[in-house]
């Protein structure tokens, strides 16, 4: 049995190596010691704008407005049990996301796959890694992924560029795009969404990142097979963002002891 499967990681996926490779601490709490945290308020945000946007596409006649109201009640929903401020400051713009990114998207036409899993290898990381692409579109030949922002990038940074590999690498003919959408500022002016492709050099490039993460994790976890012990080697950094939700960092202490 391989260090990950010792600690009961059957799988990675992006995200997850992201996670190590920014907040280890963050990482060991909620993978390791399952001390699961509500979504953070720009996560709930994203998967609230995804679920009215994918609303609004598969059904092209679908009034914009009703895909906003739509994405409002999933923020809600979402972050119900969320302590952190930002959630009062967020739910306001919510609606603005949706109406920028279908004034972009909805030229692709209807999706042919929603959060469709991919699941791929990374030479000698004995676990697989996963992943789950917003949306395909054959006739185009296209993988999208949508994110929200408040200041457009200046090009795909390396976090999405490790997950954007990961979807690239399962569809080796489709073209990998990231849409990145601001809130429209009115009802009749949506915002321009920025959007990225990958080249095959990107994808290549952090697919290596991503293995090489991945080493590291495995040569950490083969340190020991208590995880309390791991976590003892690791400090926080409760003044992240990452720990914003005062839940988490109320867990940190816990787990890290201050």
């Amino acid at each position: 049995m391989n260090a990950f499967e010792r600690h009961g990681v059957e799988h990675l996926s992006a995200s997850s190596l992201n996670l190590w490779a920014a907040q280890p601490a963050l990482w060991i709490m909620e993978r390791l010691l399952g001390r699961k945290t509500p979504t953070g308020i720009p996560a709930a945000r994203g998967k609230a704008v995804e679920h009215g946007v994918h609303i609004g596409l598969i059904d092209p006649a679908k009034p914009i407005d009703d895909c906003a109201a739509a994405a409002e009640r999933e923020f809600n929903r979402l972050t119900a049990l969320a302590g952190d401020p930002r959630r009062d400051e967020e739910r306001p713009k919510i609606g603005g996301y949706v109406r920028g990114a279908l004034a972009e998207l909805r030229q692709y036409g209807v999706p042919d796959a929603y959060q469709h899993r991919v699941e791929g290898r990374l030479d000698d990381v004995p676990v697989p890694v996963i992943g789950f692409i917003d949306w395909l579109f054959s006739d185009h030949g296209l993988i999208v992924d949508l994110k929200t922002t408040e200041r457009f990038p200046g090009a795909i940074g390396d976090p999405h560029g490790r997950q954007g590999a990961v979807y690239a690498s399962a569809h080796g003919n489709f073209g990998m795009r990231f849409a990145y959408a601001k809130p429209a500022p009115g009802k009749k002016e949506p915002q321009q969404v920025r959007v990225y492709e990958m080249s095959g050099d990107d994808v290549r490039r952090h697919l290596e990142a991503l293995r090489l993460i991945a080493l590291s994790l495995g040569r950490f976890l083969a340190l020991s097979n208590d995880a309390r012990e791991l976590a003892g080697l690791i400090v926080p950094d409760f003044e992240s963002f990452w720990w914003s939700d005062p839940a988490a960092r109320a867990a940190g202490r816990e787990v890290f002891g201050f």
